[in-house]
């Protein structure tokens, strides 16, 4: 057996019998005792990092204490939620805080520091942004303003309510903004929630049933109060991120740890039942890192790193204590990702990174919570010995990488925010492109489209404006359909990929009045078509998303066995449209189930595994919706029996009637 050493004063007090918790229990998922906790100076010698870097402290106890999320704002400041509650279950006032980071004297250390906000009860994510801060608490999602200026919160409000607190470690988090203008969120596996509008709220009679979830990511309009379920499945996910092409990823625990999330996709689960007649999508990685709990996630970009660093996913591992770091290819329509060597290695069991954020200097920043229990299995075991004085923000610096300027781009001109968007550090350009959506002119509106169609432009700055562009309100300006239109002439793949975005993000209103209008008929099936013809998977898998948005609307403009067919058709094996074209087409065929006999009939022109396996949760779903008729039920036995018909889905047709008979879901009389 191999022996564990103690430090000498640890013994004497063991003998003495007043031993410390870090003597007296080994943590779950851990080996070994952790032993002392390490002074900040302490734990960043123990540190490692990549020749050339450094660790520095920015900010740790008593400043900081028991940190859980952070930003930065536009005046380079650093928000940080705290919570001495956790693993506290039950909602209500607490003893939290938010608190606004300051260096004012631009020497790389905190030297101010602001309790914005007290009374919560286990802050799990913060965002600025729209006038005010965005604030997950739950059961309640907060927008909270500082009306008079005094750096306090005097004005509160419940955006959605109704968030689960089952698990306090899969609570409501990493609120970050989407480069569609939205704010993002995500809810763990095992933190059921209903999530409803408040009392009062205009938008409550719209959804008065409100949403029902378990794992999933969600996002919010800023300016329309909106809530909707972007995608489902996973674990415990706790970080997002989207890449240079506006791309979303999360982290997850336990499962997989990588994942490429697109709106509508429902993905594996670690736990829980699935919703009829899933089919769903895995992760985009083959390999793993050292243990598997993940904290935070960052697509860092940014010139104060060496290029080798630049452009990768960098992500918090608990119980690896390091921070791992994963390189993005495109995949057809989606990703794979591979793993590169740690970036930091704090070789100390207390290190706990739960956020990592670009700074204004360009540098790393990683939050570090600072606990010897990484699991809530010690937490609620020991609640008294979860650590409530410790907590700490690193910056990893390369060389003598500049210090931060003092900015406030809320102070800049439009044209200033718009060559913003071309910084090699992606924290500018971030900023820069939320700023210009929040303005939200039509002078922004024309100067962003004209630099998205500029062939000269830089690659960035031309993405980072279609961003922008795509967080304004194009239905108030009038373009709605004229922009989304205009950009689908482009030579450029993701930029002809996000004229299918602009058209579901900002044609919704329309979309839910009644149908007629010749322009919104025209402008649906112009663009839709479009994208399910055109040559990039990225744009036909976004159409495929228009395509199902459509359909839960109630709106139907193809085909099953013309354009979708032949949409599929160009990418067989593609491992993330079939799903989606599954999750698309599944709304319509339940309203109209005699579109699926038309795609069987044309099944042979469906190649591929992935293929084959869509038509056969076709028939499957033909055969168990109630508004299948027996006309129908004989035409899809017509088609699966017809010569040309591929043998793997016929026989894997025959097989599912042969089940359902045999069931009772199919009845044997309609189905003579």
């Amino acid at each position: 057996m191999k022996r564990i050493r103690f430090p000498l004063a640890v013994l004497f007090a063991v003998a003495l019998g007043i031993a410390p918790a870090f003597a007296q229990r080994i943590p779950h998922a851990q080996d070994k005792p952790p032993g002392p906790p390490l002074s900040p100076e302490e734990a960043v010698r123990k540190m490692t990092v990549p020749p050339g870097f450094s660790v520095e402290i920015v900010a740790a106890e008593p400043q900081l204490v028991n940190p859980v999320a952070m930003t930065f704002d536009e005046r380079g400041r650093i928000w940080v939620t705290e919570s001495v509650e956790y693993p506290r279950s039950e909602p209500g006032t607490g003893r939290d805080r938010v608190k606004i980071l300051e260096d004012t004297d631009r020497d790389g250390r905190v030297d101010k520091v602001t309790v914005f906000m007290e009374g919560l009860n286990i802050p799990s994510g913060i965002a600025v942004g729209h006038g005010g801060v965005w604030v997950a608490n739950a059961p309640d999602l907060l927008f909270v303003q500082d009306t008079d200026g005094d750096g306090k919160a005097d004005k509160q409000e419940v955006v959605v309510t109704g968030f689960g607190r089952t698990d306090t470690h899969e609570l409501p988090n990493s609120l970050t903004w989407g480069p569609d203008g939205w704010l993002y969120g995500l809810n763990g596996v095992f933190n059921r929630s209903h999530v409803k509008y408040p009392e009062g709220s205009p938008l409550a009679k719209t959804k008065p049933d409100g949403w029902q979830f378990t794992v999933a990511m969600f996002r919010i309009h800023p300016r329309t109060r909106e809530f909707q379920v972007f995608a489902e499945g996973t674990s415990n996910p706790w970080g997002i991120a989207f890449d240079n092409e506006g791309s979303a990823f999360i982290s997850a625990c336990v499962i997989d740890h990588l994942w490429h999330i697109v709106e509508t996709g429902y993905y594996h689960r670690q736990a829980g039942a699935y919703p009829p007649n899933t089919w769903k999508i895995e992760s985009i990685v083959k390999h793993k890192h050292q243990k598997a709990a993940y904290c935070g996630l960052t697509f860092f970009d940014s010139d104060a790193y060496p290029e080798q660093y630049r452009e990768k996913l960098y992500m918090g591992n608990i119980h690896g204590n390091c921070i791992n770091v994963d390189k993005l290819q495109r995949d057809g329509s989606t990703y794979f990702a591979t793993g590169e060597p740690d970036f930091l290695s704090a070789k100390d069991a207390w290190f706990m990174p739960v956020a990592q954020k670009t700074g204004p200097d360009g540098c790393l920043y990683v939050l570090d919570w600072y606990d010897q229990f990484h699991c809530y299995q010690d937490a609620r075991r020991y609640p008294n010995e979860v650590e409530r004085g410790k907590g700490r923000l690193y910056r990893v610096r390369y060389k003598d990488a500049p210090r931060a300027p003092a900015v406030d781009l809320s102070k800049e001109t439009d044209e200033q925010l718009i060559a913003r968007l071309g910084s090699p550090n992606v924290y500018f350009r971030d900023v820069a492109q939320r700023l210009l959506s929040e303005r939200n002119t039509a002078s922004i509106v024309s100067r962003l489209l004209t630099l998205v169609t500029n062939p000269k432009a830089l690659p960035k700055q031309k993405r980072h404006a279609m961003f922008a562009m795509a967080g304004c309100d194009l239905r108030q300006h009038k373009q709605e359909w004229d922009i989304p239109r205009k950009l689908l002439r482009s030579k450029e793949d993701w930029i002809r990929a996000w004229s299918m975005r602009l058209a579901g993000l900002h044609s919704f209103p329309s979309v839910r009045e009644p149908s007629g209008s010749q322009l919104l008929e025209t402008a649906y099936a112009e663009i839709v078509f479009a994208g399910l013809e055109d040559d990039s998977p990225d744009v036909r898998l976004q159409a495929l998303i228009l395509v199902g948005q459509l359909a839960r609307a109630g709106r139907t403009y193809v085909s099953y066995d013309g354009e979708v067919a032949k949409a599929l058709n160009k990418s067989p094996e593609d491992p993330l449209m079939m799903r989606i074209a599954w999750q698309s087409l599944r709304p319509y065929q339940e309203r109209h189930p005699a579109g699926a006999v038309e795609f069987l009939k044309q099944n042979e022109t469906l190649r591929g595994t992935a293929g084959w396996e869509l038509a056969t949760r076709i028939v499957e779903l033909t055969l168990t919706n109630p508004r299948t008729s027996p006309e129908i039920l004989r035409g899809m036995f017509q088609a699966v029996s017809h010569e040309k018909t591929i043998p793997a889905v016929a026989n894997a047709a025959w097989r599912l009637v042969s089940a359902k008979l045999q069931s009772g879901e199919l009845d044997g009389e309609r189905a003579r």
